[in-house]
């Protein structure tokens, strides 16, 4: 009969947790939408659903990823599609929080800034094309016939640094916001409010960096010859972790605070409208008439 060994009986158990973590931070952020759904939060819900769903494939292919190759290659291709989409749309929500923080009067597709920061999310499209390209999934010819999943040198490298590139110039973004802010950011109303924002997001621009980080390096250094399961392991660990402080950056009240600001029609200060209003005496000139 067939016994797990201890790597699987580990990569299981972190996976049932970070699925439960995001099952309760999902439910937490859906029981807190009160009135319309902006597109930061439909970013946020988005990053919520497809992390989760990337963590619930993983749990079920690291059951069934020894000796079965559609397991190996569904494995593959779920950190290929489903972990790429994720740091997609985890940098899609750092550009919206730049837009929101930089207090500009011009719509996003006139921002330059703005159209730079999606411009940078184009070349996504060939890192899936080079994981594919530059694949492996193979399953042992011998018991007990692990899966090795992993991306060769001549992919992973360039992965990494672009990941790291677009990561490294919204964290600077930020940093300039939390320590060198524009005049326009230290005059507005909501100044300490931006500062903090500005600081958080940074947090958790750093933290999505580390883990990046890491991940790519374990994939390089193994150069493609580590277990399926560890790389899902890994990577559930990775996108879970991020969704979690994410949560707890949207969550503090700084950014409740900017959230509630963007539903106004015009999210910048409140203008106060000053009316002067002219008093006008009427002043009546009585003649007497005097009886000579």
């Amino acid at each position: 009969m067939y016994s797990p060994d201890e790597w699987e009986i580990i990569s299981e158990v972190s996976s049932v947790a970070c699925i439960t973590a995001l099952s309760l931070i999902f439910g937490r952020k859906l029981a807190s939408i009160d009135g319309p759904v902006l597109y930061i939060r439909t970013l946020l819900l988005s990053l919520y659903t497809i992390t989760w769903a990337f963590n619930l494939i993983s749990c079920m292919l690291i059951s069934t990823n020894n000796g079965n190759s559609i397991s190996c290659i569904l494995a593959l291709l779920n950190c290929t599609f489903l972990y790429t989409s994720t740091k997609v749309i985890l940098c899609l929500y750092f550009i919206e929080k730049i837009y929101t923080m930089s207090i500009t009067k011009q719509p996003r597709f006139r921002s330059p800034l703005y159209l730079i920061s999606i411009g940078l999310m184009l070349p996504y499209v060939g890192l899936i094309v080079l994981q594919i390209i530059h694949r492996v999934a193979i399953v042992g010819e011998t018991a007990p016939f692990y899966c090795y999943l992993g991306v060769t040198l001549a992919g992973s490298v360039p992965i990494l640094c672009y990941h790291n590139l677009v990561l490294c110039f919204l964290l600077l973004i930020f940093a300039k916001y939390a320590f060198f802010p524009t005049s326009e950011q230290q005059t507005t109303l909501h100044s300490a409010t931006l500062h903090l924002s500005a600081r958080y997001n940074g947090m958790a621009a750093l933290v999505t960096l580390l883990s990046t980080t890491a991940n790519g390096l374990m994939m390089i250094i193994l150069q493609g010859n580590q277990r399926g399961l560890v790389w899902l392991s890994v990577s559930t660990l990775d996108v879970s972790i991020v969704a979690c402080i994410i949560h707890w950056v949207s969550s503090h009240p700084a950014e409740l605070y900017l959230y509630e600001k963007s539903l106004q029609p015009h999210h910048g200060d409140k203008s106060i409208k000053l009316e002067i209003k002219q008093h006008q005496e009427v002043v009546i000139l009585t003649e007497f008439s005097t009886h000579v």
